[in-house]
């Protein structure tokens, strides 16, 4: 099995019934802004519709307990 690093999910598209999305990894390469390194797109996953609504509700299950234990604290919704 192979494991992959992303730092985060920097791009999610819907097209007909699967989902894309682009994986990233901050660049800290000489040259770059330290203080802002680029990201880079370094993985690419596509799934049925079904399989990323599946994911989603699992991850949302493990939000909600990181809230409920204290690990997370909410944040205020952004006004428009």
């Amino acid at each position: 099995m192979n494991q992959l690093f992303a730092d985060r999910l920097t791009n999610l598209q819907i097209a007909g019934n699967t989902v894309r999305m682009e994986f990233s990894v901050l660049d800290f390469a000489p040259g770059n802004n330290q203080d802002n390194p680029k990201m880079n797109v370094s993985h690419v996953l596509v799934m049925p519709l079904e399989g990323f609504v599946q994911a989603f509700n699992g991850q949302d299950s493990v939000v909600k307990k990181l809230l409920a234990d204290g690990v997370l604290k909410a944040s205020e919704p952004v006004a428009a």
